[in-house]
């Protein structure tokens, strides 16, 4: 059984290799329109919006909706409007913060590191207008307005003969944050109004150079699409910000994610031993994985499987590589915490490790990686599998697995979760009319998720 499901595996990784490539193109397409021709996009890891530069502006001003916090604080989301000079060394940038969920501080101005708030509370669904005004004799004014209630505040530095050369309306966002289920716009921005230092009114376009900026999650062009902006309208004044949703690939059995890029020499997660379930058949197998995909057969890959049908104990969890496997002694409970991981020591070996954290036991086992010399393990897979030839669909929606503590490291060294900076798919199992099992969004700076069996 277990060549079986890597035979599948493998297909499904290929699959998802096809879809990703469809859905960066996606991800990207809504943020080609423009009211003036725009300077080609600037990639960046925890940012996305628009950048106007090439002139010496003293005025900024936008309006913002301020939209629910459906981000943890640590994930950020929030929105930046700012005049800055990056060329010119120990300029202070002027910037006007604003946080999702409203509420008092949530609107705050700065020239350096410490935020100072305005006077004023909005709520969720307020338009609140902003301004930085530099009058060129080294004062900055700060102003904010929440055109709901009619609240308007108001800041002021002393900055010296500054020079700004750039405009910035960005959201900030770690990388790592959960992708939601579709598309989500996080902010709403209109208005927007630039004017130089000699006068020159017009918008995000001109007459100077705009580009998008698109946060993927290695912020670079070809990394996955995190956050990016729509296209321009209303003569360059108004966009959204949109959250982009992971690429979904939909597989003969697996529900879960992959990982491609890296490559990658570590992949780990704790999952919680569910019930025996009935008919057997609905368990799901549980599986992590290393494995190249892309060029002729033979492949490295190596996989630690879990069998949870009989409620876990003896014999079920197992490790392999190729013909190479065998079963671990840890024999798990119902309830029982799990961690199981492969560490390919980039020296021809795998080392497998499963711990019940609930019992104290733990084994490990060391096994030739053949093939992983040659080719680089350029996909980390967490996942369940389930036989869609047997599989009964369930009264209603059941959570079969959860997945926590979820990491990845590449040969390089660079730690993540399942949302990287790495390209990331969510596998579900079925057919987008049809669908047998899926997973959660994840959660907890990527690390944790669900599986579900679908009533059908």
């Amino acid at each position: 059984m277990r060549n079986y499901i890597t035979r599948a595996l493998y297909a499904a990784v290929a699959a998802g290799m096809a879809l990703t490539t469809l859905g960066l193109a996606g991800a990207t397409a809504p943020a080609t329109a423009a009211t003036r021709s725009l300077s080609p996009p600037v990639y960046d890891l925890n940012r996305a919006g628009y950048i106007s530069s090439g002139r010496w502006f003293r005025f900024v001003s936008t309006t913002l909706t301020i939209p629910a916090a459906t981000l943890s604080v640590s994930d950020g989301g929030n929105m930046l409007v700012v005049l800055q000079n990056p060329q010119l060394r120990g300029a202070p940038p002027a910037i006007i913060f604003v946080r999702p969920g409203g509420g008092s501080g949530s609107v705050s101005w700065s020239t350096g590191q410490t935020l100072q708030p305005f006077a004023m509370s909005p709520k969720v669904g307020d338009e609140v207008s902003v301004s930085i005004y530099n009058d060129q004799h080294g004062h900055l004014s700060f102003t904010a307005t929440d055109l709901t209630n009619g609240v308007t505040s108001t800041g002021r530095a002393k900055i010296g003969n500054i020079i700004y050369n750039q405009a910035l309306l960005i959201a900030n966002l770690d990388a790592r944050a959960p992708a939601p289920p579709a598309d989500s716009r996080l902010w709403k921005v209109d208005g927007t109004h630039l004017t130089t230092s000699t006068g020159t009114h017009g918008t995000l376009t001109g007459p100077w150079q705009t580009s998008q900026m698109i946060q993927t999650n290695t912020g670079t062009a070809t990394g996955a699409v995190v956050t990016s902006p729509s296209g321009l309208w209303n003569g360059g004044a108004n966009f959204g910000i949109w959250l982009r949703a992971l690429p979904v690939a939909y597989t003969q059995g697996f529900a879960g994610y992959a990982d491609s890029g890296g490559p990658f020499r570590f992949v780990g997660t704790t999952m919680t031993m569910p019930a025996a379930q009935t008919p057997q058949a609905n368990s799901g197998e549980a599986l992590i994985s290393l494995l190249h995909q892309g060029g002729p057969a033979p492949l490295p890959d190596a996989t630690i499987q879990v069998l949870p049908g009989l409620g876990g104990g003896p014999a079920s969890v197992s490790y392999g590589t190729g013909p190479a496997g065998g079963t671990f002694t840890v024999s798990p409970k119902p309830g029982d915490q799990l961690r199981v991981s492969i560490f390919y020591d980039q020296h021809g070996h795998y080392s497998f490790t499963a711990t019940d954290t609930t019992q104290g036991t733990t084994q490990t086992v060391t096994l030739a990686a053949p093939y992983a010399d040659s080719e680089p393990l350029n996909y980390a897979v967490v996942t369940t599998w389930f036989d869609t030839r047997t599989v009964a669909g369930p009264p209603a929606d059941t959570q079969i697995w959860q997945f926590a503590s979820s990491n990845v490291t590449t040969y390089s060294g660079v730690h993540g979760s399942i949302l990287g900076p790495w390209a990331t798919t969510q596998w579900t199992a079925g057919t987008s009319g049809a669908v047998v099992a899926d997973t959660s969004g994840l959660s907890n700076a990527g690390q944790d998720f669900g599986v579900w069996l679908r009533h059908r």
